[in-house]
């Protein structure tokens, strides 16, 4: 008996010593499944298009490792039989020993199986898909606002297990920048790495790792290609060109901050863009939709307003989106596909709070009223058609119809919006006691005559089942975050018909 323990104690010592000699934060060893080794985060795919694709993975590995030589295989086969493309790739610590591939040369709405290999050791299997070139329906799956302290990413793992959907679209704060406590419900066992708020290149590694360690989001990413784009939480809150709200002096220079959390983001994430190109861009998937991402964040935001009374507030220089970007997106819209789709991070609007002030929300386009003008302006002077707003940020489900300024009438919509709740962060009933939180659900429908759903105390994800002649909308909302078990379903559907900015319950 006492050989016995020597010898399992002998190997815990030696799987120890292994653990404590790779490159990688010590809080992250507890969460390392070493039948994963080295590619502990699984794999990732995104920005499909008709013919190509990005994958993505990285490896751990000794400390003594400067660069390493990864291979990738693609095939059209789990058992990769029918290998359609091969190649190496060499990561090192530039890149935190991720490794991202452009692959190209595809077929249109294809499924494909990849792996990565080091050294005789594979990863996971993942699984993404070309987009189709005519489809008859289409479905995708929205996401936002995923804090690893609040809760467990449960509605990641049902978008995963979810086979009819086609793709995912992250809308933003897909980590969170704060330290252990600060925003977050630690009770549950989920504790945020590092400790401190993180504001080094380091850190926004080690906290990407975290949360990329996590089991559901590591499925999600194996078994769905995904479309990212940031918010302010990536960085820090209330990110703005120049600085944001949740930054000091105290805590260094802000560009400098800035450039080590975008740099992380584009090693971490599977997107196309290369590091100092813009966030901003574009999808078509057919005729059908036209998926524009856009970034109202980190490109050209101006500092927000403090409210509507403000001196600065409608200073015409102030801008959401910059010129550039702007002329982009109104030459995007002129596509005319027959739906537009805006992914966006901040709430479009018009919308008031539900707060007894009932004021606007100036950190969204509320905030930004004269480049908000103007692009309603240019949609009506196009004559543009079935224009949807999807967007994150705001912890709540809400559906609305958008127009100037929020009328009950439906004559004057030039869109509808529908924002998304959260995966795991906070909602109205974690700020406020039951009561008020009930009350702010009533001041919201009441004080947004267009607004015809809210749901400010549940997280979950949005749906869309899209096909030519209208959308369905499925707000998907989730029993509890606070266990690994929570279940989800279908709360509120709508419908929008084609040229008709309404939402339609049926």
């Amino acid at each position: 008996m006492r050989f016995i323990l020597f010898i399992i104690s002998f190997f815990y010592f030696c799987y120890s010593f292994n653990q404590n000699i790779l490159n990688v934060h010590p809080g992250l060893l507890p969460h390392l499944d070493a039948s994963l080794a080295p590619f502990y985060h699984g794999v990732a795919s995104g920005d499909p298009t008709e013919n190509s694709v990005i994958i993505w993975s990285k490896v751990i590995l000794d400390k003594s490792v400067t660069k390493a030589e990864i291979s990738f295989e693609l095939a059209i086969d789990s058992l990769f039989t029918k290998t359609v493309q091969k190649s190496k790739v060499i990561t090192d610590q530039d890149s935190d020993f991720t490794v991202k591939e452009k692959i190209s040369n595809l077929k249109q709405n294809t499924t494909y199986y990849y792996r990565f290999i080091y050294q005789n050791k594979y990863s996971i299997i993942g699984t993404t898909k070309t987009l189709p070139a005519n489809p008859e329906s289409y479905k995708i799956a929205f996401a936002s606002c995923s804090n690893y302290e609040w809760g467990f990413f449960t509605n990641y793992r049902s978008i995963a297990d979810n086979k009819g959907i086609d793709l995912v679209v992250h809308l933003g704060d897909y980590i969170y920048e704060y330290g252990v406590g600060t925003y977050g419900d630690t009770s549950i066992g989920r504790i945020n790495v590092p400790t401190h708020e993180i504001i080094s290149l380091d850190d926004y590694r080690t906290r990407y790792s975290l949360y990329r360690l996590d089991k559901d989001l590591m499925k999600l990413h194996q078994l769905k290609p995904m479309i990212t784009t940031w918010d302010d939480h990536e960085i820090a809150n209330n990110t703005y060109n120049e600085g944001a709200e949740n930054h000091q002096k105290e805590e260094g220079n802000w560009l400098d901050r800035k450039s080590a959390a975008v740099k992380a983001y584009y090693e971490w994430l599977p997107i196309a863009p290369k590091l100092n190109e813009p966030l901003y861009r574009s999808f078509s998937i057919g005729s059908m939709i036209n998926l524009i991402v856009l970034d109202t964040r980190v490109e050209e935001r101006s500092i927000q307003s403090d409210s509507v009374s403000s001196p600065n507030y409608y200073n015409i220089s102030r801008t959401i989106l910059g010129d550039r970007q702007l002329t982009w997106l109104e030459k995007n819209l002129e596509k005319r596909a027959k739906w537009n789709l805006i992914c966006n991070q901040v709430p479009f609007g018009p919308m008031y709070s539900g707060s007894k002030t009932g004021e606007k929300y100036m950190d969204g386009w509320d905030g930004y009223p004269i480049e908000r003008e103007k692009l309603i302006k240019y949609i009506e002077s196009k004559e543009i058609h079935n224009t949807v707003f999807v967007t994150g940020d705001y912890h709540r489900a809400i559906a609305l119809e958008s127009d100037r300024n929020g009328t009950a009438s439906s004559n004057d919509n030039i869109a509808v919006e529908l924002i998304v709740s959260s995966i795991t962060s906070a909602n109205d009933d974690e700020y406020f006691s039951k009561e008020e939180a009930v009350n702010r659900h009533e001041r919201y429908l009441t004080n947004n005559p267009h607004m015809k759903y809210c749901n400010n105390t549940e997280n979950g994800y949005l749906i869309l089942e899209i096909n030519m002649d209208e959308i369905k909308v499925n707000y998907v909302i989730i029993s509890s975050i606070k266990t690994p078990n929570g279940i989800t379903s279908v709360e509120k559907t709508f419908v929008i018909e084609s040229d008709k900015h309404e939402l339609i319950t049926r």
